[in-house]
């Protein structure tokens, strides 16, 4: 008999009963004291059935002493009440969950030589009880629990029957024995979904914490087990939220500690805290495995040289001290995580200390790809929505940043339901689709970007939106976009990807919107460094950023570096004996970047997940393009424009006859014209560069206005007027300058 009935929950866990108003009990036609089930919020309760005056309409008051966790779910407010049949327990195996720590050690102790006064302890507790497989008995308000510093017993199997009752016959062994603490934590942790694209390093870690729980190290053997990890990446690749996940499927208790929890104000308090935290683990890892996790751990143990602050000293060398005692112990593993290693003292990163490294970087593609997959398993998609091609439009997110924009989409969605559409919780979600997640990378931006001077944004440019230049756009193509699109085709022939182009020509010939289309449609990173962003008063501080923008072109790779007038950031080197300026030693630095010597190795990527997406060689400095434009290259110096740095110079030429009428019409393309004849017009035009001719074609609108301010029309006369004021940027003597520059690097090309 199942039926659903309203309740009151009532935390009656001493006599494990369940009270019934009269007519229900009557209508369920229960037997008084009768053992009954009573199944609501996921759990089944085991309760002794009982009938009162006290509750009326349908009410129940249930007992929660011993309850089961199901797989099923009901209501808050209902439950189901199940009648059951029980038989007298011969035996069980039981495990005890202490309320003190202290107090696990004792008892195993006492269970190992005579598990005789255990079992007798046991027997009282669950006296006339009734009980079933995998259920749990709470008993933190029994007196005689707390007596004896029980909190409550797990039941692991019965031997006679589905449920049982305790007696004095009952045969009682106990298994296992934790505490409280590690009790609540293994039920809390919940058993999530893998991690998208950390699959090696979960295993890598996986691995080393097997090894660390093996056993202590002896004195007398040579063998020494590792005991720390250091977690080093970027802020949102999960590093806090693997660790979490590691501890749950290795059944080890996680003590997480904060660095700037452990600080106070007072002297040797900060001490005090660290030593309770180690003091805890060690107490820990005597019931099983116990893992010591310090999230950034650069804030507990910063470097001791070169700092005035005596505190950061003293808990350094505190810290240090107690890691060196962790190898007396079994079961027990350190485990920090930062986003600043080179904040980190040098003694802690020894062997011995924190034995091994492990770097989760910005995910590559194929990760992006995983944990996108991850995030969407748990939304409502689209069987349409193309992954792939979002992880593409997501470089340099980290996993923080896509789990954002899954619910950004999600909230897209969402958005796009009618506004006279009323919510309920019967009303079907909309699907998320590809567009929902365009819409929410223009929200989210990613984390490794934010903050940097050198991050712009802008509208996308398309091919079609550049008139003629059909050879440059091809040149580019190959130069930039092949290798970012297409790096399996590069590795197939051979061909190793370029370290820079080198854009030059006249000014006003689009080689800024160039490289912006090539942004565009590459769906790289984009970066771009002026003069002014560049030079700073302070020494230091132009080669600090030049490094900087590297390191999150980097994180972002595929990436593009623009270097908008380089001839003004960077110039030639002076042969004489004068003290270097600052533009000298920018161009060393830049010259460093380029050949990854600038690298330092806490920054660099994994070679093999390098190699997985296409990259051949080193992924940290091969994907990072410079792209730098410039209308002065006899300014630049030598070793910049040699092969092997700038690999291309392509030379951007002032439109032609055709290309001036393609740039004509894309500028009077929302331009209502009439009679106005454009080959005649870009015959005439001889001389105007692309900025030129769309300034024309803005003057000749203004004069339709300035005539009639009414007017929807631009006539051939405007822009013959137009003309008479909009004056050529170019001169044949320029144009012969430049044309002399590109016969020489045509004569120097090198792939």
């Amino acid at each position: 008999m199942e039926q659903l009935y309203q309740v009151r929950k009532n935390a009656d866990m001493i006599t494990q009963k369940c009270k019934i108003d009269l007519p229900t009990f009557k209508q369920l036609k229960l037997k008084p004291s009768s053992y009954a089930i009573i199944s609501m919020n996921s759990s089944d309760f085991i309760c002794q059935v009982w009938p009162t005056l006290n509750l009326f309409g349908l009410g129940i008051e249930v007992g929660t002493m011993v309850s089961k966790k199901t797989a099923l779910h009901h209501g808050e407010k209902s439950c189901s009440i199940t009648p059951i049949q029980i038989a007298p327990a011969k035996s069980l195996s039981v495990s005890l969950v202490l309320t003190k720590a202290e107090d696990v050690k004792v008892y195993r102790k006492m269970n190992a030589e005579s598990s005789h006064h255990l079992e007798e302890v046991c027997r009282a507790l669950l006296y006339k009880t009734c009980v079933t497989q995998k259920c749990v008995v709470d008993k933190e308000k029994c007196t005689l629990a707390k007596l004896h510093g029980v909190s409550c017993v797990m039941i692991n199997c019965v031997s006679e029957g589905e449920y049982c009752l305790v007696d004095n016959k009952t045969k009682i062994t106990v298994n296992e024995i934790q505490s409280r603490e590690h009790y609540l934590q293994k039920e809390t942790i919940t058993q999530t979904a893998p991690l998208g694209g950390l699959e090696k390093v979960s295993e890598e870690l996986k691995e080393f914490l097997s090894v660390s729980f093996t056993g202590k190290s002896s004195p007398n053997s040579t063998l020494r087990f590792p005991k720390g990890v250091l977690l080093r990446g970027p802020p949102g690749t999960g590093k806090t939220s693997l660790v979490k996940l590691i501890c749950g499927q290795c059944n080890a208790y996680l003590i997480s500690v904060n660095g700037p929890e452990v600080f106070r104000s007072r002297p040797g308090e900060t001490e005090e805290n660290i030593g309770n935290v180690f003091k805890k683990a060690f107490l820990m890892c005597e019931e099983g495995p116990c893992v010591v996790f310090l999230d950034e751990i650069d804030s507990v143990c910063p470097k001791r040289a070169n700092s005035d602050d005596a505190d950061n000293s003293r808990s350094t060398s505190v810290f240090l001290s107690y890691l060196d005692k962790m190898h007396d112990y079994r079961n027990l593993a350190v485990i920090g995580a930062t986003n600043r290693p080179s904040a980190l003292d040098p003694s802690l990163r020894r062997p011995g200390r924190l034995d091994r490294e492990i770097m989760i970087n910005v995910p590559t593609l194929n990760q992006r790809r995983e944990i996108l997959k991850q995030q969407c398993s748990r939304l409502r998609v689209d069987s349409r929505l193309d992954l792939d091609a979002v992880a593409r439009m997501t470089n340099g997110y980290v996993g923080a940043d896509l789990m954002l924009l899954s619910h950004e989409a999600a909230f897209s969605a969402l958005g796009s339901l009618k506004a006279e559409t009323k919510y309920n919780k019967d009303t079907m979600l909309p699907l998320i689709t590809t567009e929902h997640f365009k819409a929410a990378l223009k929200k989210v931006l990613p984390s490794t970007q934010k903050g940097s001077p050198c991050t712009t944004d802008f509208d996308a440019v398309n091919w079609n939106d550049i008139g003629g230049l059909e050879e440059v756009k091809l040149k580019i193509q190959q130069a930039i976009e092949w290798p970012i699109k297409h790096p399996e085709a590069f590795r197939r022939m051979g061909l190793p990807c370029p370290r820079g182009v080198l854009l030059y020509g006249p000014p006003g010939c689009c080689k800024t919107t160039l490289v912006k289309a090539v942004a565009t449609s590459s769906r790289a990173t984009f970066l771009s460094l002026s003069g002014a962003q560049l030079f700073s008063p302070y020494v230091g501080d132009s080669e600090k950023l030049i490094s900087e923008v590297f390191q999150r072109a980097r994180a972002g790779a595929p990436a593009l570096i623009f270097l908008d007038e380089i001839d003004s950031i960077i110039g030639k080197r002076s042969d004489g004996t004068t003290q270097r300026g600052v533009q000298e030693r920018v161009l060393s630095t830049l010259l460093n970047e380029m050949d990854g010597i600038g690298i330092r190795l806490d920054e660099k990527m994994d070679s093999l997940e390098a190699e997985k997406d296409g990259h051949v060689q080193d992924l940290a400095n091969k994907s990072v393009l410079i792209v730098a434009a410039t209308n002065r290259p006899d300014m630049l110096d030598e070793a910049l424009t040699r092969p092997g740095r700038f690999d291309r110079s392509v030379y951007v030429p002032p439109p032609d006859l055709q290309a001036r009428l393609e740039i004509l019409k894309i500028c009077t393309k929302t331009m209502p014209l009439k009679d106005v004849d454009m080959s005649e017009m870009a015959a005439r035009t001889q001389n105007y560069t692309g900025a030129d001719l769309k300034n024309l074609c803005r003057e000749a609108a203004l004069l339709a206005l300035t005539e009639d301010l009414s007017s929807d029309t631009v006539t051939e006369n405007h822009l013959n007027r137009a003309l008479s004021i909009v004056k050529p940027s170019l001169n044949q003597l320029l144009l012969n300058k430049y044309q002399q520059s590109s016969s020489k690097e045509k004569k120097l090309f090198v792939l």
